[in-house]
């Protein structure tokens, strides 16, 4: 399992560096592209989406924008799993995902069949999906897989 991930945009491989510590504190770097990106992107909000209860009372974007600035606010940072150059280096072709009403997980192929997966509640998946936002933001990247609630904020603020 990966306990401890930070994040990265490398102009040079137009990638994220997702550098992540396994649990017996190895590092590990994860080099994720646009298109694996916007595939998990994807797939991560939708699953969001259907955990929202619909509500005739409270609009279902706004609901999903409060959520999420509510987990932003939480987020609190942690040390950087830190870069070396001779650390294991893995470009996934894809990702595994599996979801239940309270959890996420993004599961890696680490090669020899071994498999490692980052496990999330919904409010760290909030945090999670935060941080990619950001990186599609400083890489320059399409935002259209970017609904509009995840980018309201006016109504949640104090």
């Amino acid at each position: 399992m990966l306990k401890k991930v930070t994040y990265r945009y490398i102009e040079v491989e137009d990638r994220i560096l997702m550098l992540a510590e396994l649990d017996g504190g190895e590092p590990v770097v994860f080099w994720l592209t646009l298109r694996l990106s916007v595939r998990l992107v994807r797939e991560l909000l939708s699953h969001l989406e259907r955990m929202v209860p619909r509500s005739g009372l409270v609009d279902t974007g706004l609901m999903l924008a409060c959520k999420q600035r509510d987990a932003e606010w939480r987020h609190e940072a942690s040390e950087p799993v830190l870069y070396s150059p001779s650390l294991f280096k893995l470009l996934p072709e894809k990702v595994g995902l599996a979801y239940s009403a309270q959890h996420a997980a993004l599961m890696f192929q680490l090669g020899d069949g071994q498999v490692t997966q980052l496990h999330m509640s919904l409010m760290e998946l909030r945090q999670w999906l935060a941080i990619m936002y950001r990186q599609f933001q400083r890489a320059g990247w399409p935002m259209e897989v970017w609904p509009e609630w995840f980018t309201l904020s006016e109504g949640c603020r104090n």
